[in-house]
């Protein structure tokens, strides 16, 4: 474990998804329109993702129509195609101050195998 990340499973992802967690998946849009994406998940792509999670709370919930990851209280799981990707993000989003984040070492490709996309 990272100081300020930690590595999750596939198991962790299912156990935590809907229940008050954001999966955030960092892949481009043609890549979740080419293959899918895990459910619930928003997409912000790693170019972008320091300028979202910097919106105004208003703002992230009109783009996104969820609210914002609140920096200290909320876990942000981030996902990309193999878990290299949502490692960059989960860097990027501790150095905006966010607390409870987490890396799907597995990504899509993990994912997909097991849910057969």
């Amino acid at each position: 474990m990272c100081a300020y990340y930690e590595h999750v499973d596939y198991e962790y992802l299912v156990e935590k998804i809907g229940k008050n967690t954001f999966v955030i998946d960092v892949r481009e849009e043609h890549e979740i329109i080419a293959t899918g994406s895990i459910p619930n998940s928003i997409n912000i792509p790693l170019s972008h993702l320091e300028r979202e999670l910097s919106l105004p709370d208003h703002v992230f919930m009109e783009k996104y129509k969820v609210r914002k990851p609140h920096k200290h209280h909320d876990e942000i799981v981030f996902s990309c195609a193999r878990g290299n990707r949502s490692q960059h993000a989960a860097e990027i989003a501790h150095k905006l101050e966010f607390k409870k984040l987490f890396n799907f070492k597995g990504g899509w490709a993990e994912w997909s195998s097991k849910h057969h996309c």
